[in-house]
């Protein structure tokens, strides 16, 4: 084995829409790294991979806002399909011999499972690794309606990465007609692949629900605060009204030394709490020219960006507006939008909801709106030692 020149492509080419996120969930971040980083730094830290390719998604929109790739790491456009990504990345490799192949979306592998799958390839020339069904296996009809139980004695579960002689993969992929994974590619064209044990943590990101899963599985202890942000701005007329990062037609502004935005002043304030980095009128002072008439979104991006730098990371946002005007449930999936766009999160960690007075106060005679915002924000506390 360690005569051999051995690379490694980690598949990280996947659109995610099953995740249900507008980012690819091999750029969410897990324990305040990025998911694909998981499995860069499993496998940089052998030194028997000399070369890694990440196979990125084909449009660099779809990634280059999320990710840079480490000094070091090569990057290769994926294609439309499994095969075509993989394709791609064995091309781009210029020196291996052998190749192992990694889905990005299965952050915890160890250098222990990757080591088991170079040993099976050196014994056999291809390998992967598998771990046992472990419940009863069921066969069922379109109706849902159970039609038989499969006997599960010869049935395993198979993971990545999986392991090969380089130019042999080349010729099985090249010919080979659409497949789930490479070994199903060597199978069909009647190679030998070694079944090697697997690893049960070895889990796959799929469902948004799989991210908790995985962070207790992940051995990382993460330490969370709490932050509430208020802001109050009266109405005025012959401005536009920005609210949430949304320009909203049809009535007065809100009056203020920036845009007036008053939920992305608050969610800024809330983030500043939480983080113990002071406030709002501290870095960005009323009296600041730099600030007159403002987009609030560049506030509310520095401020993402002094709480990033500290280790933090935006778990969750909830957002209430207090005002007769506008309605807010009209507007909701707009500006959860626009603020996870400038935070770089997943909308699905912000919820926004409308509230009124009931006539109290100038909020309540329409003079002007409030918002408030509690945000919670997580990171790193430890690490415990790993296989």
């Amino acid at each position: 084995m360690k005569d051999d020149n051995w690379g490694a492509v980690i598949v990280a080419a996947g659109s995610g829409t099953r995740f249900g996120s507008r980012i690819p969930k091999q750029f969410v971040a897990l324990a305040g790294k990025i998911v694909v980083d998981w499995s860069v730094d499993a496998f940089l830290s052998l030194g028997s991979v000399s070369e890694l390719i990440v196979v990125t998604p084909p449009d660099e929109k779809d990634w280059k806002p999320w990710w840079k790739p480490p000094r070091g790491i090569r990057t290769a456009p994926g294609g439309p399909r499994r095969q075509d990504s993989v394709l791609a990345g064995l091309n781009a490799l210029r020196r291996s011999s052998h190749v192992l192949i990694h889905d990005a979306a299965r952050p915890l592998v160890t250098p222990a499972l990757i080591e088991r799958v170079m040993r099976g390839v050196f014994s056999a020339g291809a390998a992967v690794p598998v771990v046992p069904v472990r419940d009863t296996v069921k066969r069922v009809s379109d109706a849902s309606s159970v039609l038989s139980t499969v006997p599960r004695k010869d049935l395993v579960l198979s993971q990545t990465p999986q392991g090969f002689r380089l130019e042999q993969l080349l010729g099985v992929l090249r010919s080979s007609g659409e497949v789930t994974d490479e070994s199903a590619a060597m199978e069909s064209a009647g190679m030998t692949v070694l079944a090697v044990r697997g690893d049960p943590m070895n889990i796959k990101l799929t469902d948004p629900e799989d991210l908790d899963l995985l962070r207790s599985l992940s051995g990382i202890d993460a330490e969370s605060r709490t932050g509430i942000g208020l802001d109050f701005h009266p109405f005025r007329e012959g401005i536009p009204l920005m609210l949430g990062g949304c320009r909203i037609e049809g009535g007065s502004g809100l009056d203020g030394h920036s845009d007036g935005d008053a939920v992305l002043h608050a969610v800024a304030d809330a983030l500043l709490s939480a983080s113990r980095l002071g406030d709002i009128g501290v870095h960005f002072p009323p009296g600041d020219s730099e600030w007159e008439n403002a987009d609030s979104g560049v506030i509310l991006k520095r401020v993402a960006s002094m709480v990033r730098s500290r280790g933090w990371e935006v778990s969750q946002l909830d957002i209430t507006v207090m005002a007769d005007f506008p309605r807010i449930s009209q507007l909701r999936e707009m500006m959860m939008e626009r603020i996870a766009g400038i935070l770089g999160i997943p909308p699905e960690r912000i919820w926004v909801k409308g509230t009124t007075t009931n006539t109290l106060g100038d909020i309540g005679r329409g003079r002007g709106l409030g918002c408030m915002v509690v945000a919670v924000i997580s990171r790193v506390a430890r690490q415990r030692a790993g296989e």
